[in-house]
């Protein structure tokens, strides 16, 4: 297994670890590698002071998930995590991918099928996702797996609105299928409050596939009902990047939480973009990707935030020929990031690559009270 990690480890608290893991090479059939690839990972653990307990957030990539999707489900029957699922080919010949977020000292209750409950002590997040599509098409999709969020949220005195960090949106077909996402997530945002004179919310929008063939939306979250305004800070860097509203989207750049003993970032999926919403340097995908980190570093930066603070992150290609010299790229800059890396189209086709991100640092705020 070619494993790696990074954590946020204070000297009081909640320790933060984030993992990412593939195999070494592919195994003769995909049950094989997939139960070779976690039981690699849950003994891993143990050497960075990890328990199976402390694993919140655990994603997998899959090259084949029509076929592979019902036998995954069975390998991971019995964890107590939020845990998705997504049709998303690692980069070179594996057949399955592993991103982990472990929380030390929390508790956790699974709720449903589709809502998990992270309980840090000064802190509920609540991990969900859509499970019962009715409607047909992305536009209806996206707008349903919104409401079906809210409703979750009720229950908790809690809505979209205020109480959402981000969203992971994951699209079949994307060339043909976005718009309808993109127009779904608009309706829902104008008829809850969210607009350009609010906010919007920290999200992702790729092309990804569930595990139900007529899915053409999947849409993960993370919420905390017990969040106030002092806790948040959207992220712009409009010297670098466009306001998103500016080509006919809604979400947030990115999004740092502010606690009293650290901040978390949340960095949407990031490409090489201008101030003007444009397309830089199309065809050549080694200085999109030099734009793409600069445009990260600037959204960190407006936060108290460096590059080194990333944790976690997941890089986008459209073809993963581009891996190898992508990944050199980003290693020169960010040398010991968890990284995995896939074959996930971006929204526009002249844009061959992007990424997303997880950041952590001590820039908390005493006033606050800690994770």
């Amino acid at each position: 297994m070619i494993l790696q990690h990074t954590s946020f480890a204070p000297a009081c608290g909640v320790k933060e670890d984030f993992f990412s893991a593939v195999t070494a090479r592919p195994y003769e059939n995909f049950s094989a590698e997939a139960a070779a690839l976690l039981t690699a990972y849950d003994q891993a653990l143990q050497q960075y002071q990890c328990s199976p307990g402390s694993e919140v957030f655990l994603k997998l990539h899959l090259s084949d998930i029509a076929n592979q999707y019902p036998i995954l489900t069975g390998l991971l029957q019995g964890r107590k995590s939020f845990i998705s699922i997504v049709g998303q080919p690692p980069a070179g010949f594996n057949r399955i991918a592993l991103e982990a977020w472990h929380w030390s000292n929390t508790d956790k209750k699974i709720c449903s099928d589709n809502l998990l409950e992270c309980n840090t002590g000064n802190h509920r997040f609540l991990w969900h996702s859509c499970q019962r599509l009715q409607s047909k098409g992305s536009f209806d999709q996206t707008y349903e797996s919104f409401v079906d969020l809210q409703q979750e949220l009720t229950s908790y005195n809690a809505n979209v609105k205020d109480h959402t960090i981000r969203t992971w949106l994951y699209c079949r077909d994307v060339d043909n299928n976005y718009i309808g996402l993109v127009k779904g997530r608009n309706r829902f945002f104008a008829e809850n409050g969210l607009t350009s004179a609010t906010h919007f919310i920290a999200s992702t929008g790729i092309e990804g596939q569930a595990g139900q063939v007529d899915w053409l939306v999947k849409m993960d979250s993370v919420s905390s009902p017990e969040l106030k305004e002092e806790n948040w800070q959207y992220l712009h860097a409009f010297d670098m990047l466009s306001p998103t509203t500016l080509y006919g989207v809604s979400f947030e750049r990115g999004t740092r939480l502010i606690f009293g003993d650290r901040s978390h970032f949340y960095i949407s999926g990031t490409a090489s973009i201008d101030h003007r919403g444009e397309v830089l340097y199309p065809g050549d995908v080694a200085a999109q990707t030099a734009r793409m980190l600069d445009n990260i570093e600037a959204l960190l930066q407006e936060g108290a935030g460096a590059l080194s603070d990333i944790k976690q992150g997941t890089l986008y290609l459209r073809d993963t020929v581009d891996a190898p010299m992508v990944e050199k790229i980003i290693r020169r800059r960010l040398p010991d990031i968890a990284l995995v890396t896939l074959k996930a189209p971006v929204c526009r086709p002249a844009w061959l690559v992007e990424m997303e991100c997880i950041a952590v640092n001590a820039e908390g705020n005493a006033s606050l009270t800690a994770l």
